[in-house]
C-alpha cells in the first residue's frame, strides 16, 4: 500500500478563543487527510473551532 506524503494543506476551520473570540489559529487539511492546527503564538487549550 502506497503512503502518501505530505505536500499541501490547506486552512479548513479557525481556531478562536473560547472567552474573546479571537483567532489564535487556524486547522489545516493536508493532501494525505491529516488536520493539524497551525497556532499564531502558540498552543492554546480554551479553544472553538468556527
Amino acid at each position: 500500500m502506497a503512503h502518501n506524503k505530505r505536500l499541501e494543506a490547506k486552512p479548513i476551520i479557525r481556531i478562536l478563543d473560547r472567552k474573546t473570540r479571537e483567532v489564535v489559529g487556524w486547522l489545516y487539511e493536508w493532501n494525505t487527510g491529516e488536520r493539524v492546527p497551525m497556532w499564531k503564538d502558540g498552543c492554546k487549550t480554551d479553544v472553538v473551532y468556527e
